[in-house]
Protein backbone atom coordinates (compact mmCIF):
# COMPACT_ATOMS: atom_id res chain seq x y z
CA UNK A 1 0.00 0.00 0.00
CA UNK A 2 3.04 2.29 1.00
CA UNK A 3 4.73 1.33 -2.27
CA UNK A 4 1.80 2.62 -4.72
CA UNK A 5 0.80 5.59 -2.43
CA UNK A 6 3.89 7.26 -2.72
CA UNK A 7 3.92 5.61 -6.58
CA UNK A 8 1.48 7.78 -7.08
CA UNK A 9 2.64 10.53 -5.58
CA UNK A 10 6.06 10.39 -7.54
CA UNK A 11 4.01 10.39 -10.67
CA UNK A 12 3.44 13.64 -10.67
CA UNK A 13 6.96 14.93 -9.69
CA UNK A 14 8.63 13.44 -12.49
CA UNK A 15 5.93 14.34 -15.01
CA UNK A 16 5.82 17.48 -13.83
CA UNK A 17 8.57 19.17 -16.59
CA UNK A 18 6.30 17.46 -19.05
CA UNK A 19 3.05 18.75 -17.79
CA UNK A 20 4.11 22.30 -16.64
CA UNK A 21 4.79 22.52 -20.48
CA UNK A 22 1.56 21.70 -21.80
CA UNK A 23 0.00 23.97 -19.42
CA UNK A 24 2.15 26.54 -19.35
CA UNK A 25 2.85 26.90 -15.49
CA UNK A 26 5.68 28.94 -13.56
CA UNK A 27 7.50 27.60 -10.98
CA UNK A 28 4.86 29.38 -8.53
CA UNK A 29 2.39 27.84 -10.09
CA UNK A 30 4.21 23.67 -10.07
CA UNK A 31 4.51 24.18 -6.56
CA UNK A 32 0.80 24.72 -6.07
CA UNK A 33 0.19 21.59 -8.10
CA UNK A 34 2.40 19.60 -6.35
CA UNK A 35 0.95 20.49 -2.81
CA UNK A 36 -2.79 20.19 -4.14
CA UNK A 37 -3.49 16.57 -3.18
CA UNK A 38 -2.50 17.41 0.07
CA UNK A 39 -5.58 19.94 0.55
CA UNK A 40 -7.57 17.35 1.61
CA UNK A 41 -5.15 14.90 2.73
CA UNK A 42 -4.51 16.92 6.27
CA UNK A 43 -8.04 17.73 6.03
CA UNK A 44 -9.22 13.95 6.55
CA UNK A 45 -6.55 12.37 8.43
CA UNK A 46 -8.52 12.35 11.35
CA UNK A 47 -12.01 11.89 10.19
CA UNK A 48 -11.02 9.10 7.90
CA UNK A 49 -8.67 7.52 10.76
CA UNK A 50 -11.78 7.37 13.37
CA UNK A 51 -13.59 5.60 10.68
CA UNK A 52 -10.77 3.35 10.41
CA UNK A 53 -10.61 2.57 14.23
CA UNK A 54 -14.45 1.85 14.07
CA UNK A 55 -14.39 -0.06 10.71
CA UNK A 56 -11.03 -1.71 10.69
CA UNK A 57 -8.01 -2.03 8.36
CA UNK A 58 -9.37 -4.45 5.94
CA UNK A 59 -12.59 -2.35 4.44
CA UNK A 60 -11.06 1.12 4.80
CA UNK A 61 -7.67 0.04 3.46
CA UNK A 62 -9.50 -1.47 -0.02
CA UNK A 63 -11.69 1.20 -0.03
CA UNK A 64 -8.90 4.20 0.17
CA UNK A 65 -6.72 2.71 -2.34
CA UNK A 66 -9.63 2.27 -4.66
CA UNK A 67 -10.59 5.84 -3.94
CA UNK A 68 -7.24 7.20 -4.64
CA UNK A 69 -6.68 5.02 -7.81
CA UNK A 70 -9.89 5.84 -9.44
CA UNK A 71 -8.52 9.44 -8.91
CA UNK A 72 -5.36 8.45 -10.75
CA UNK A 73 -7.20 6.83 -13.50
CA UNK A 74 -9.22 10.69 -14.23
CA UNK A 75 -5.43 12.24 -13.76
CA UNK A 76 -5.17 10.97 -16.98
CA UNK A 77 -8.20 12.20 -18.59
CA UNK A 78 -8.45 15.73 -18.15
CA UNK A 79 -8.14 18.35 -20.36
CA UNK A 80 -7.20 21.29 -18.32
CA UNK A 81 -5.33 22.20 -15.01
CA UNK A 82 -8.14 22.97 -13.02
CA UNK A 83 -9.75 19.17 -13.76
CA UNK A 84 -6.18 18.06 -12.96
CA UNK A 85 -6.17 20.02 -9.53
CA UNK A 86 -9.77 18.33 -8.75
CA UNK A 87 -8.45 14.95 -9.36
CA UNK A 88 -5.55 15.44 -7.25
CA UNK A 89 -7.74 16.50 -4.38
CA UNK A 90 -9.59 13.42 -4.73
CA UNK A 91 -5.88 11.49 -4.49
CA UNK A 92 -5.66 13.16 -1.42
CA UNK A 93 -9.50 12.04 0.08
CA UNK A 94 -8.50 8.32 -0.76
CA UNK A 95 -4.81 8.56 0.60
CA UNK A 96 -5.92 10.09 3.73
CA UNK A 97 -6.15 7.25 6.56
CA UNK A 98 -2.81 5.59 4.53
CA UNK A 99 -0.15 5.68 7.96
CA UNK A 100 -3.07 5.05 10.26
CA UNK A 101 -3.94 1.37 8.52
CA UNK A 102 -0.04 0.97 8.58
CA UNK A 103 0.09 2.11 12.40
CA UNK A 104 -3.00 -0.03 13.05
CA UNK A 105 -1.50 -3.21 11.47
CA UNK A 106 1.78 -2.62 13.08
CA UNK A 107 0.17 -2.15 16.44
CA UNK A 108 -2.08 -5.15 15.95
CA UNK A 109 0.49 -7.69 14.90
CA UNK A 110 4.08 -6.64 15.52
CA UNK A 111 6.18 -7.44 18.86
CA UNK A 112 6.77 -4.21 21.16
CA UNK A 113 10.65 -5.17 21.11
CA UNK A 114 10.39 -4.91 17.10
CA UNK A 115 7.96 -2.37 16.08
CA UNK A 116 10.50 0.37 15.68
CA UNK A 117 12.43 -2.15 12.81
CA UNK A 118 8.73 -3.30 11.54
CA UNK A 119 7.70 0.25 11.13
CA UNK A 120 11.32 1.33 9.42
CA UNK A 121 10.88 -1.27 7.12
CA UNK A 122 6.83 -0.56 6.21
CA UNK A 123 8.20 2.72 6.00
CA UNK A 124 10.87 2.06 3.33
CA UNK A 125 7.36 1.48 1.45
CA UNK A 126 7.75 4.75 0.77
CA UNK A 127 10.96 4.91 -0.71
CA UNK A 128 10.62 1.99 -3.02
CA UNK A 129 7.36 3.42 -4.35
CA UNK A 130 8.63 6.99 -4.68
CA UNK A 131 11.62 4.71 -6.94
CA UNK A 132 9.87 2.79 -9.02
CA UNK A 133 7.29 5.06 -9.93
CA UNK A 134 9.93 8.16 -10.70
CA UNK A 135 11.88 5.46 -12.82
CA UNK A 136 8.88 3.55 -14.18
CA UNK A 137 7.07 7.27 -15.22
CA UNK A 138 9.94 8.49 -16.47
CA UNK A 139 10.10 5.55 -18.99
CA UNK A 140 6.45 5.44 -19.54
CA UNK A 141 6.63 9.05 -20.44
CA UNK A 142 9.40 9.35 -22.53
CA UNK A 143 7.51 6.08 -24.61
CA UNK A 144 3.55 7.08 -24.23
CA UNK A 145 3.15 10.37 -22.28
CA UNK A 146 2.45 11.10 -18.57
CA UNK A 147 -1.33 10.67 -19.49
CA UNK A 148 -0.52 6.85 -19.78
CA UNK A 149 1.75 6.71 -16.68
CA UNK A 150 -1.29 7.88 -14.59
CA UNK A 151 -3.77 5.26 -16.06
CA UNK A 152 -1.20 2.60 -15.44
CA UNK A 153 -0.50 3.23 -11.80
CA UNK A 154 -4.52 3.59 -11.41
CA UNK A 155 -4.70 -0.21 -12.22
CA UNK A 156 -2.32 -1.35 -10.34
CA UNK A 157 -4.05 0.43 -7.43
CA UNK A 158 -7.24 -1.23 -8.01
CA UNK A 159 -5.75 -4.73 -8.47
CA UNK A 160 -4.32 -4.03 -4.74
CA UNK A 161 -7.30 -3.19 -3.40
CA UNK A 162 -9.30 -6.28 -4.65
CA UNK A 163 -6.04 -8.72 -3.36
CA UNK A 164 -6.09 -6.80 0.46
CA UNK A 165 -9.96 -7.53 0.82
CA UNK A 166 -9.37 -10.71 0.15
CA UNK A 167 -6.13 -11.66 2.11
CA UNK A 168 -6.27 -9.21 5.24
CA UNK A 169 -8.06 -9.95 8.53
CA UNK A 170 -7.47 -8.56 11.97
CA UNK A 171 -5.90 -10.51 15.12
CA UNK A 172 -9.05 -12.90 16.45
CA UNK A 173 -8.98 -10.70 19.97
CA UNK A 174 -9.40 -7.94 18.00
CA UNK A 175 -12.02 -9.18 15.74
CA UNK A 176 -14.05 -10.37 19.04
CA UNK A 177 -13.60 -7.48 21.04
CA UNK A 178 -16.31 -5.50 22.65
CA UNK A 179 -16.98 -2.00 20.87
CA UNK A 180 -15.19 0.97 22.80
CA UNK A 181 -16.55 4.37 22.96
CA UNK A 182 -15.56 6.47 20.28
CA UNK A 183 -12.69 9.10 20.06
CA UNK A 184 -13.80 12.51 20.60
CA UNK A 185 -12.50 15.71 20.36
CA UNK A 186 -12.02 16.35 24.10
CA UNK A 187 -9.31 13.53 23.96
CA UNK A 188 -7.73 14.55 21.01
CA UNK A 189 -7.14 17.86 22.68
CA UNK A 190 -5.98 16.25 25.95
CA UNK A 191 -3.37 14.11 23.77
CA UNK A 192 -1.37 17.90 23.29
CA UNK A 193 -1.33 18.14 27.03
CA UNK A 194 1.05 15.55 26.89
CA UNK A 195 4.95 16.55 26.35
CA UNK A 196 5.53 13.53 24.70
CA UNK A 197 3.22 13.75 22.51
CA UNK A 198 4.30 16.89 21.52
CA UNK A 199 8.11 16.05 20.96
CA UNK A 200 6.30 13.31 18.95
CA UNK A 201 4.16 16.03 16.93
CA UNK A 202 7.40 18.54 16.36
CA UNK A 203 9.67 15.62 15.09
CA UNK A 204 6.46 14.50 12.27
CA UNK A 205 5.97 17.99 11.58
CA UNK A 206 9.26 18.59 10.50
CA UNK A 207 10.50 15.12 8.77
CA UNK A 208 7.08 15.43 6.89
CA UNK A 209 8.06 19.37 5.56
CA UNK A 210 11.61 17.82 4.14
CA UNK A 211 9.79 14.56 2.78
CA UNK A 212 6.91 16.58 0.52
CA UNK A 213 9.89 19.03 -0.34
CA UNK A 214 12.02 16.17 -1.78
CA UNK A 215 9.20 14.21 -2.93
CA UNK A 216 7.84 17.36 -4.75
CA UNK A 217 10.91 19.01 -6.30
CA UNK A 218 13.73 16.44 -6.60
CA UNK A 219 13.70 15.61 -10.47
CA UNK A 220 13.28 19.60 -11.17
CA UNK A 221 16.15 19.86 -8.87
CA UNK A 222 18.66 17.54 -10.61
CA UNK A 223 17.69 18.95 -13.95
CA UNK A 224 18.40 22.28 -12.27
CA UNK A 225 22.18 21.40 -10.96
CA UNK A 226 23.19 18.65 -13.23
CA UNK A 227 21.45 19.36 -16.28
CA UNK A 228 20.45 16.02 -17.37
CA UNK A 229 16.90 14.52 -19.32
CA UNK A 230 14.20 12.92 -17.75
CA UNK A 231 15.06 9.56 -18.55
CA UNK A 232 18.06 10.42 -16.50
CA UNK A 233 16.76 12.37 -13.84
CA UNK A 234 14.42 9.52 -13.53
CA UNK A 235 17.00 6.99 -12.65
CA UNK A 236 19.22 8.82 -10.99
CA UNK A 237 16.18 9.72 -8.41
CA UNK A 238 15.15 6.44 -7.75
CA UNK A 239 18.67 5.29 -7.05
CA UNK A 240 18.40 7.99 -4.43
CA UNK A 241 15.75 6.48 -2.45
CA UNK A 242 16.11 3.04 -3.15
CA UNK A 243 19.77 3.52 -1.39
CA UNK A 244 17.66 5.54 1.68
CA UNK A 245 15.31 2.61 1.36
CA UNK A 246 17.98 -0.07 2.49
CA UNK A 247 20.17 2.33 4.45
CA UNK A 248 17.14 2.86 6.69
CA UNK A 249 16.52 -0.74 7.61
CA UNK A 250 20.00 -1.09 8.67
CA UNK A 251 20.64 1.92 10.36
CA UNK A 252 17.14 1.70 12.14
CA UNK A 253 17.95 -2.02 13.09
CA UNK A 254 21.42 -1.32 14.43
CA UNK A 255 20.54 1.58 16.14
CA UNK A 256 17.54 -0.28 17.97
CA UNK A 257 19.62 -3.17 18.55
CA UNK A 258 22.33 -0.68 20.22
CA UNK A 259 19.71 0.94 22.42
CA UNK A 260 17.49 -2.18 24.06
CA UNK A 261 20.15 -4.43 24.48
CA UNK A 262 19.89 -4.42 27.91
CA UNK A 263 16.14 -4.18 27.79
CA UNK A 264 13.57 -2.61 26.53
CA UNK A 265 12.66 0.65 27.82
CA UNK A 266 10.17 2.49 25.10
CA UNK A 267 11.10 6.10 25.71
CA UNK A 268 15.08 5.46 24.95
CA UNK A 269 13.80 5.34 20.84
CA UNK A 270 13.72 9.09 21.37
CA UNK A 271 17.79 9.11 21.53
CA UNK A 272 17.26 6.99 17.71
CA UNK A 273 14.94 9.82 16.49
CA UNK A 274 17.73 12.52 17.51
CA UNK A 275 20.30 10.02 16.14
CA UNK A 276 18.57 9.98 12.40
CA UNK A 277 17.29 13.35 12.62
CA UNK A 278 20.86 14.82 13.18
CA UNK A 279 22.11 12.55 9.94
CA UNK A 280 18.78 13.57 7.81
CA UNK A 281 19.86 17.32 8.62
CA UNK A 282 23.27 16.42 6.18
CA UNK A 283 20.48 17.80 3.62
CA UNK A 284 21.91 21.49 4.78
CA UNK A 285 25.52 20.32 2.62
CA UNK A 286 23.73 20.26 -0.61
CA UNK A 287 24.21 23.79 -1.58
CA UNK A 288 28.40 22.78 -1.41
CA UNK A 289 27.97 20.60 -4.21
CA UNK A 290 27.52 20.34 -8.09
CA UNK A 291 28.42 17.29 -9.53
CA UNK A 292 26.36 14.26 -9.23
CA UNK A 293 28.26 12.24 -7.14
CA UNK A 294 28.36 14.07 -4.00
CA UNK A 295 24.63 15.23 -4.71
CA UNK A 296 23.59 11.62 -4.71
CA UNK A 297 25.10 10.41 -1.81
CA UNK A 298 23.69 13.48 0.84
CA UNK A 299 20.35 12.74 -0.97
CA UNK A 300 19.96 9.01 -0.32
CA UNK A 301 21.77 9.20 3.36
CA UNK A 302 19.79 12.05 4.07
CA UNK A 303 16.79 10.06 2.77
CA UNK A 304 17.94 7.32 4.96
CA UNK A 305 18.27 9.06 8.17
CA UNK A 306 14.78 10.68 7.36
CA UNK A 307 13.05 7.42 7.00
CA UNK A 308 15.09 5.59 10.43
CA UNK A 309 13.34 8.97 12.26
CA UNK A 310 10.27 8.11 10.93
CA UNK A 311 10.22 4.67 11.84
CA UNK A 312 11.14 5.46 15.42
CA UNK A 313 9.18 8.24 16.07
CA UNK A 314 6.31 6.28 15.14
CA UNK A 315 7.40 3.30 17.34
CA UNK A 316 7.05 5.78 20.12
CA UNK A 317 3.85 6.97 19.65
CA UNK A 318 2.29 3.27 19.33
CA UNK A 319 4.22 2.34 22.47
CA UNK A 320 3.49 5.00 24.69
CA UNK A 321 -0.21 5.81 24.03
CA UNK A 322 -2.15 4.53 26.49
CA UNK A 323 -5.22 3.28 24.63
CA UNK A 324 -3.73 1.23 22.03
CA UNK A 325 -7.52 0.50 20.50
CA UNK A 326 -7.14 4.26 19.36
CA UNK A 327 -3.89 4.53 17.55
CA UNK A 328 -5.07 4.62 14.26
CA UNK A 329 -7.10 8.07 15.41
CA UNK A 330 -4.00 9.45 17.31
CA UNK A 331 -1.88 8.76 14.15
CA UNK A 332 -4.60 10.68 12.60
CA UNK A 333 -3.97 13.95 14.95
CA UNK A 334 -0.65 13.42 13.96
CA UNK A 335 -0.88 13.47 10.22
CA UNK A 336 -3.44 16.47 10.75
CA UNK A 337 -0.77 18.65 12.68
CA UNK A 338 1.81 17.46 10.28
CA UNK A 339 0.35 17.67 6.92
CA UNK A 340 -0.52 20.81 7.73
CA UNK A 341 3.05 22.15 7.80
CA UNK A 342 4.04 20.02 5.27
CA UNK A 343 1.39 21.15 2.51
CA UNK A 344 3.84 24.11 2.08
CA UNK A 345 7.12 22.53 1.40
CA UNK A 346 6.03 22.42 -2.26
CA UNK A 347 4.47 26.05 -2.53
CA UNK A 348 7.46 27.58 -0.11
CA UNK A 349 9.76 26.34 -2.49
CA UNK A 350 8.04 27.27 -5.81
CA UNK A 351 8.90 30.73 -4.19
CA UNK A 352 12.45 30.39 -3.27
CA UNK A 353 13.27 29.07 -6.95
CA UNK A 354 11.13 31.80 -7.92
CA UNK A 355 12.97 34.56 -6.66
CA UNK A 356 16.24 33.31 -6.34
CA UNK A 357 17.19 30.97 -8.94
CA UNK A 358 18.36 28.02 -6.30
CA UNK A 359 17.03 25.52 -3.82
CA UNK A 360 19.79 26.72 -1.26
CA UNK A 361 17.57 28.34 1.24
CA UNK A 362 15.09 25.25 1.61
CA UNK A 363 17.90 22.91 1.66
CA UNK A 364 19.23 25.51 4.56
CA UNK A 365 15.65 25.92 6.54
CA UNK A 366 15.07 21.98 6.37
CA UNK A 367 18.45 21.55 7.82
CA UNK A 368 17.72 23.99 10.76
CA UNK A 369 14.43 22.36 11.62
CA UNK A 370 15.88 18.84 11.94
CA UNK A 371 18.41 19.75 14.26
CA UNK A 372 15.95 21.98 16.39
CA UNK A 373 13.47 19.13 16.20
CA UNK A 374 15.81 16.44 17.26
CA UNK A 375 17.02 18.04 20.24
CA UNK A 376 12.77 18.86 21.65
CA UNK A 377 12.45 14.97 21.38
CA UNK A 378 15.47 14.40 23.41
CA UNK A 379 14.00 16.75 26.14
CA UNK A 380 10.25 16.28 26.00
CA UNK A 381 9.51 12.43 25.11
CA UNK A 382 9.62 10.51 28.19
CA UNK A 383 6.33 9.69 30.01
CA UNK A 384 3.16 7.83 28.33
CA UNK A 385 0.81 9.29 26.21
CA UNK A 386 -2.67 9.52 28.04
CA UNK A 387 -6.41 10.96 26.29
CA UNK A 388 -7.56 11.32 29.55
CA UNK A 389 -7.31 14.39 31.67
CA UNK A 390 -5.20 13.29 35.45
Amino acid sequence: MYVISYGDRAALSIALPTLGKEFTLSPVQMGWVSSSFLWSYFLLNLPSTMLLDRKGARLIGSLAVSLWSFAMLLGGMVHNITQFLMTRVLLGVGEAPTFGVGATVVRNWALPKERGSVMTVLLTGMQLGLAGGTIAGAYLIDLFGWRFEFMALGVIGLIWAAIWWKIYHAPAEKAAAPARAPFSFTAARNLFRSPSFLGILVVQCTQNYLNFLVMSWMPLYLIHELHIDITGTGTRTALCYLAAALGAVIIGRVLEHITFRNGIHPPYRRFIVAICLAGAATIGFLPHFHTMTPILLILGGSLACLIAANGANTALLTDLIEDGDKIGTVTGVTLTCSNSLGLFAPIVTGYIVSYMGRFDMAWYMCSAALIVAGLLSLLLVRAPISMHRP
